[in-house]
């Protein structure tokens, strides 16, 4: 049966369809001192799009190069299903392969036109983003950028997003020395952690928050760990993720963390057996892991008994 159907031009195992998309996209990319950026989730999406995979190596125009490679795998995976072509040397994207479920006379080479084409103009959509950002933060710098967050509501009984950050930028300040961080530096970086959430990259990537805000922060001259913090302050997000070491990066996280647990449990939103839809558990969890995993000796007890008036201050407002 299996034989008959590959006759037809239809490969019946999904294994099989990955291993020989994976190993002629390598093939391919190695063949011009490329490497394909590993994706799992991709190739089992695309081994499951097609049934008889034709490997396709095609390029980005240079005008979208200079885009941060993170803003080009999300663009091209999003949209098109394509894997992204790194430069070991330079670190860029600069090629994408696709998949083709047909053999064709000239070898593919209308298909990647076509992908091109398609591709540009989303391509286009990112820089646009990307240039907009930029000017906005060369005009307002990160704090003017984070404005529209007073707009956003993080939950009607806890606040806007501003709100929040505030509430954030103050623990981040009093965790500081507990962990070896500078108090000032600290608050600098929570001021402007969440301040991508308002940028269009963001916006139309949703899974680029923090990275964004690392680049857009470096952008805006931040240094001394306050970039890192931005991108590392949503961090650990699960039991495989790295935890962060930078003391600006743990003071952040920390802070996030713990203000996320107090206020929940301030307005009564707990977990239950069946329901965590705030992640709370995982807020714990990555607080435990900051600490003990740096080493840190943290009265939590005391940090959250200190910080309960704010969110107190914050639940009779907006409560």
């Amino acid at each position: 049966y299996q034989a008959k159907l590959k006759r037809a031009h239809v490969v019946l195992s999904a294994n099989e369809r990955s291993d020989a998309i994976w190993q002629e996209a390598t093939s391919q990319a190695f063949a011009q001192g490329l490497e394909v950026v590993e994706d799992r989730g991709l190739l089992r999406e695309v081994a499951g799009l097609v049934e008889w995979p034709i490997v396709l190596t095609g390029s980005i125009d240079a005008d979208f190069l200079a885009l941060p490679p993170e803003v080009l795998q999300s663009s091209m995976k999003e949209h098109q299903k394509f894997f992204s072509v790194r430069n070991p040397k330079s670190g860029r994207i600069e090629k994408f392969v696709t998949v083709a479920n047909i053999e064709t006379a000239d070898h593919g080479a209308t298909i990647l036109a076509g992908h091109q084409k398609v591709l540009a103009a989303r391509l286009s959509d990112a820089k646009f983003f990307w240039e907009n950002d930029l000017r906005t933060v060369e005009r307002v710098g990160m704090t003017g950028m984070a404005g529209p967050l007073a707009n956003v509501t993080f939950h009607n009984k806890l606040g806007s997003q501003a709100d929040r950050v505030a509430r954030i930028a103050a623990l981040a300040r009093e965790i500081a020395p507990l962990v070896g961080a500078k108090p000032d530096l600290a608050e600098e970086a929570a001021r402007i952690a969440k301040a991508d959430l308002a940028s269009e990259m963001v916006y139309e990537f949703p899974e680029l928050q923090g990275l964004m805000g690392r680049y857009y922060a470096t952008e805006a001259g931040h240094d001394d760990g306050v970039p890192q913090a931005c991108e590392e302050h949503y961090s650990p997000l699960g039991p495989s993720d790295d935890v962060p070491s930078a003391p600006v990066s743990v003071a952040v996280a920390l802070a996030d963390k713990i203000d996320t647990l107090t206020g929940f449990w301030a307005i009564d939103e707990k977990p239950t057996g069946s329901k965590d839809p705030f992640a709370l558990r995982r807020a714990a969890l990555g607080v435990i892991r900051l600490v003990l995993e740096n080493g840190s000796t943290v009265n939590l007890q005391s940090v959250v008994t200190r910080h309960l008036p704010e969110v107190r201050q914050a639940m009779g407002k907006f409560g």
